[in-house]
């Protein structure tokens, strides 16, 4: 399991996950592609479709993140540093980030579970 952490932003006023510097992008990808029960399920089928052998990789592009799932392992980068850097412009910005599939799964479960937990707690309280 990747060690991550679940934790309210107060500045930003926003539930954020941390998880280690070298998986930067997947924690920005949860927190804007993954927000609600329908993006968890769509991403969860993708991964499913995978790892059962029906695809071989699974292409997705959300709003500024792309992906793309292999049984072994997923990339996750930014659709438009990728594109900037094609364009020989370098923004400073991470590109990427890879993980194991089965741990980008189970991440994409927590933070939605996260979320609904938070989005619970802070409607029962107005």
């Amino acid at each position: 399991m990747i060690h991550y952490e679940i934790v309210f932003d107060d500045q930003a006023d926003k539930l954020r996950i941390c998880l280690p510097e070298h998986l930067s992008i997947i924690e920005e990808f949860l927190e804007v592609e993954v927000r609600s029960e329908l993006s968890k399920n769509l991403i969860l089928d993708r991964i499913q479709r995978v790892v059962s052998g029906e695809e071989e990789v699974s292409d997705g592009t959300g709003n500024l993140y792309s992906s793309e799932i292999r049984r072994d392992y997923t990339r996750i980068y930014n659709s438009y540093v990728e594109e900037q850097l094609e364009k020989g412009i370098d923004t400073g910005e991470d590109l990427e980030s890879i993980i194991e599939t089965k741990y980008f799964a189970e991440l994409v479960t927590i933070w939605m579970n996260a979320l609904n937990a938070y989005r619970q707690q802070r409607d029962s309280t107005k």
